[in-house]
């Protein structure tokens, strides 16, 4: 690579290496760690690569993460067209973010996400139990990375388990690069429909489920519109079904890749926990956040950022800053502290991170210990990754194993 960094270059860039984030990446962060980049539409923006430059943006009020705003900063002509009709709380600011997110505090709380752990591990045991019956080869991602978050959101939210493939090819084209605005904004409106319906139906016939309780506690005395909630349950299917399952699918690849970390994982089960973390860290899915945009002209380190520009907190860069993580381009389950930014930071930390922290520890907490000999069946070069889409994974993983 080049010593000299180029100017203003269009983003997003590409990944060189399959777990890796884009190369330039590193220099970026060393030499300029707020740098220019050019958008789709000519706009400029700005990446942000260290570690605590984007902790301080998302604690600044001169910048917003209000997707409504014109100026807001998308990916694509698609993702700006989806941005302005999000409708659940993840586009807004205060105090009209937090009105919404407190009424579903409770339900993504340690103390009832704990309730959930023996059922989310009788579904990740049954799905394993079901590959091995199967037999190999097979396809991780239809056998276990999509079926399993779909059971536990059935359980969870009271979403039906045969429509979890209506909900993944949703989410797909919500958080898809290559879509039109028109197949990308009709995807995402069809969640927000299916999610009323499932509303209505709530109302007449309520189950044990989270969407029923709250029909029950909001929307039937007034205080949450069914049109809030059906948008908002939009967000948390796409997240609960998309994100976890290209988690699993890219963690299990990961692991299979780095033989001496796995051989650490199932000598000594207290690393479950740590070996998660750094997954999270290592692969940071979620390519393109934390999203901002200046409301008024600011400084920062220098760096003159006017209004109107857009910013982009990456996380993936972040995640292997050198300022915070000691080697940070190495895979080590062994690593303590583990202070990454995965789940985002401040007001929009991810709701629903202690589920999707107990749903990882589940599934790789049996995985390995089930089928020992698991192994990818054909070479890392013929895996296709998912470089098209926001949210980062594989499209197939053929796996294989010895029979007993």
């Amino acid at each position: 690579m080049s010593s000299k960094l180029p100017r203003a270059p269009a983003f997003p860039f590409a990944r060189e290496a399959p777990f890796d984030p884009p190369a330039l990446y590193r220099p970026i962060r060393e030499r300029e760690p707020i740098f220019p980049v050019t958008l789709w539409n000519g706009r400029r923006a700005w990446l942000l690569t260290r570690h605590a430059d984007i902790r301080r943006v998302m604690r600044d009020p001169r910048f917003s993460s209000e997707f409504a705003h014109p100026d807001f900063p998308a990916v694509t002509a698609a993702r700006a067209a989806v941005d302005k009709q999000e409708r659940a709380f993840i586009a807004m600011e205060n105090p009209a973010h937090d009105h919404f997110r407190q009424m579903f505090q409770a339900e993504f709380s340690i103390r009832r996400m704990q309730t959930l752990v023996p059922r989310i591990d009788a579904i990740a045991g049954r799905l394993i139990d079901e590959m091995i019956a199967a037999g190999p080869p097979c396809d991780l991602v239809e056998m276990l990375a999509q079926k399993f978050p779909a059971l536990v959101m059935c359980e969870l939210f009271g979403s039906p388990f045969e429509d979890h493939r209506f909900i993944m090819q949703c989410a797909a084209a919500r958080h898809g690069l290559a879509q039109s605005q028109t197949q990308a904004v009709e995807s995402a409106q069809a969640l927000v429909d299916y999610c009323a319906k499932l509303i209505a139906a709530k109302e007449i016939t309520p189950g044990d489920d989270m969407l029923s309780r709250l029909v029950e506690q909001y929307v039937t005395p007034g205080t949450l519109e069914r049109a809030d909630l059906a948008n908002i349950g939009a967000m948390l299917l796409r997240a609960g079904h998309d994100t976890t399952a290209n988690m699993i699918a890219l963690g299990t690849l990961l692991l299979l890749e780095h033989p001496t970390e796995l051989l650490k994982l199932r000598a000594d089960g207290s690393l479950l926990n740590n070996a998660v973390e750094e997954m999270l860290r290592f692969l940071s899915i979620v390519q393109f956040v934390p999203r901002r945009v200046a409301l008024e002209d600011v400084e920062l380190d220098g760096v003159g950022i006017a209004a109107g520009d857009g910013v982009f907190g990456l996380t993936p860069a972040a995640n292997r800053d050198e300022a915070v993580f000691a080697n940070p381009d190495e895979f080590d389950i062994t690593r303590v502290p583990n202070d990454h930014l995965a789940f985002g930071f401040g007001l929009h930390h991810c709701l629903g991170h202690v589920l999707a922290r107990f749903e990882l520890r589940s599934v790789f907490g049996v995985l390995f210990q089930r089928i020992p000999s698991l192994r990818c069946a054909v070479s890392l070069a013929e895996i296709t990754f998912k470089a098209d889409s926001q949210i980062y994974g594989v499209y197939r993983l053929p796996v294989t194993w010895d029979k007993p």
